[in-house]
């Protein structure tokens, strides 16, 4: 723990920076409550990412003080929105309009929330400094480090790709109480140790309502799920989208509670969270869409039931929801290249839609077995819903709703599925987190039916207090007791694969690159075959990598060098790629991550027998290499002499 104990610093720097912004914003735009604190880090993230791409645009370097000035100016500009139309909304009690009033249960369940998160990750992650062992890793990571080194946090930085959780974990370590890799584990915890928590417990009292038992429950079911955070924190990696559904509750929780209310500033923070939900991942809008629809459409049907309104308005109404579904799905593929490329995404592992049910009902998500006591809870939960509180009902056709995604997702060989699928890369595991969102207060609802069941036993009838404590307490024994071991698995997995070909980079290589990287003059560019792991040498070291993530991309310069580094003699390309790019190293490893594409890298393979290049230094299971063809050797002469004397005693 002495390791975590020292991330402390970049921690609370990190949650001020998601959550202080945004929440400044939201209540200068009348959003108060919980809700509002739910809703902030989107905010937040929206406002960071935004404006470091018009800083860019500016010319101005991003850093703690621009994001000073533009929360001043977006907290002014928000002010004066919600004088200018919200001013007919109530009149806020005193105490509310400055800092408001905490609800210290609700504190009590954010607590236990982040408690049993910290418990069930940080263990499992093992140190700080741990790389999860995913080719997305490399991405991210090096565009963090790139956001860094130029103080260009732009979306367009190095390509056009949404920047708000990179531009939010570069911002939070601008201070430099961290490296990048510590760093943004330490966001991945704040994701899904904080922000989750304060979303799921803001969610489930708007859904249930503020009983002392169902907010404690609230706390106790965001750490019910693996599918989510768990599966979230390594697969992938997913980290924009681990971002997303992290934020989803406390957006889903202010849209609803602005839907019952009316008020327009409630609806002016719920608009605010937007353009940083798709700076993200823009899935996240598309989730949000789906649980507004289903709201209506579950609003409706329980209008006419009741008989509120007739069933020809509910039959056209309804009717009208279909068509203009139906037009949005087809049109928005025609309009965005994008979607399209995204939705084009197929998956080989079709199960059939009875396994489809299995996995995502009963969480056999990435795991072999059936989580039986999650299962239980949601069933408990339902059943309270349908029988005493009805008006959450909607949040239980939210969830369905995401089930039948996932299920279309699994087992569909249709390519009209895609459609509605795409969004989510058609990924079922995505699918299978976004579940988790309605499921928290699926999961909460089944505390209170357990209080009530037991409170039919004439003996725990006469005491209320028990029959309430044990109801909470079911939920961590029916999945954190009966899967804990299931979840340590899954992330230590994640983290320390058992497979040494599924490691791109142990602490031992870590440390052979670190000591090859000080012989490598700054700025001076290093090729090497991207799934040895040398494309970390970025943002663990910041050494000028020609390859920043896996595997080498097919077009320009770097496919050039890929393929014919190995004929720089008579590949005059190569030889121009080479110095367009400053590469004046090459690095070489029998270390071969699984993610393969030797189709792409054949020309960096032995580079012993390679023509053009002399070594320098072996460390470990890594040779450093000096290229000398191309007529590079004079342009590193200088550099050789003290590489050399640096790395004679190291070979």
């Amino acid at each position: 723990m002495a390791y975590w104990q020292d991330t402390i610093p970049t921690f609370v720097v990190l949650t001020v920076v998601l959550f202080l912004p945004g929440w400044l914003v939201v209540r200068a735009l009348g959003a108060r409550g919980l809700e509002a604190l739910a809703v902030s880090p989107a905010v937040s993230t929206g406002l960071i990412a935004a404006w470091a791409t018009v800083a860019q645009r500016l010319g101005v370097r991003w850093g703690m003080l621009p994001l000073v000035v533009v929360t001043l100016l977006s907290v002014v500009v928000a002010w004066l929105a919600r004088r200018l139309f919200g001013r007919h909304d109530a009149d806020l009690h005193p105490a509310r309009r400055l800092l408001g009033r905490p609800r210290p249960d609700a504190v009590v369940a954010i607590a236990i929330g982040a408690v049993l998160g910290l418990a069930t990750i940080l263990p499992a992650m093992g140190r700080p400094d741990e790389l999860v062992d995913s080719p997305d890793a490399v991405y991210h990571l090096g565009r963090i480090k790139t956001f860094l080194e130029t103080g260009n946090f732009s979306i367009a930085n190095p390509t056009f790709y949404p920047n708000g959780f990179h531009s939010w974990v570069a911002t939070g370590l601008l201070p430099g109480t961290a490296g990048v890799l510590p760093g943004t584990n330490i966001a991945t915890i704040v994701l899904a140790a904080v922000a989750w928590p304060v979303g799921c417990v803001a969610l489930v009292r708007h859904a249930l309502g503020t009983s002392r038992l169902v907010t404690y429950a609230a706390g106790l079911a965001s750490a019910a799920f693996i599918a989510f955070p768990t599966t979230l924190l390594g697969w992938g990696v997913l980290w924009p989208n681990l971002m997303a559904t992290a934020l989803t509750p406390g957006a889903l929780a202010l849209m609803l509670q602005a839907a019952r209310s009316g008020r327009v500033g409630q609806w002016l923070a719920f608009a605010a969270a937007m353009p940083g939900l798709a700076l993200i991942q823009p899935n996240a809008l598309v989730a949000l869409v789906v649980f507004a629809l289903v709201w209506f459409v579950t609003a409706r049907l329980r209008a006419g039931l009741l008989h509120h309104i007739t069933w020809p308005k509910v039959a056209r109404d309804l009717a009208v929801v279909a068509v203009v579904v139906a037009a949005g799905l087809v049109a928005a593929p025609a309009v965005s290249a994008q979607l399209a490329s995204t939705q084009s995404y197929q998956w080989k592992d079709k199960v059939s839609v009875w396994t489809a049910l299995v996995e995502v009902v009963g969480g056999r998500v990435l795991i072999f077995d059936v989580l039986w006591g999650l299962l239980v809870l949601l069933a408990l939960g339902i059943g309270w819903i349908v029988l005493r509180a009805r008006a959450a009902l909607p949040v239980v056709a939210m969830w369905l709703a995401c089930v039948a995604l996932y299920v279309l997702a699994a087992s569909s060989t249709m390519s009209w599925t895609a459609l509605v699928t795409g969004y989510w890369y058609n990924d079922k595991v995505r699918l299978a987190s976004l579940a988790a969102v309605p499921g928290v207060v699926l999961v909460a609802a089944s505390a209170p039916a357990v209080r009530d069941l037991l409170s039919r036993v004439p003996a725990l009838g006469r005491r209320p207090l028990v029959p309430a404590v044990i109801g909470g307490l079911v939920i961590p024994a029916l999945t954190l007791g009966l899967n804990g071991g299931a979840r340590d698995d899954m992330l230590t997995g994640f983290f320390r694969p058992n497979q040494p070909q599924k490691v791109i980079l142990s602490q031992t290589e870590q440390a052979s690159l670190g000591r090859l990287a000080a012989l490598i003059p700054a700025g001076q560019g290093v090729v090497g075959r991207p799934e040895n792991g040398s494309p970390l040498m970025w943002p663990l070291f910041g050494t000028n990598t020609l390859y920043r993530s896996i595997p080498i991309p097919t077009t320009g310069d770097q496919i050039v060098i890929g393929t014919g580094f190995d004929d720089m003699a008579h590949r005059p390309d190569v030889c121009e790629a080479l110095a367009r790019n400053n590469v004046r190293w090459a690095i070489d490893s029998p270390h071969v991550y699984w993610l393969d594409k030797p189709e792409r890298s054949s020309g960096l393979k032995d580079l012993g027998k390679v023509g053009g290049v002399v070594a320098v230094r072996t460390d470990g299971e890594y040779t450093l290499y000096r290229i000398i063809g191309c007529g590079l050797g004079s342009a590193v002469a200088g550099a050789v002499a003290g590489a050399g004397a640096a790395g004679a005693g190291g070979s």
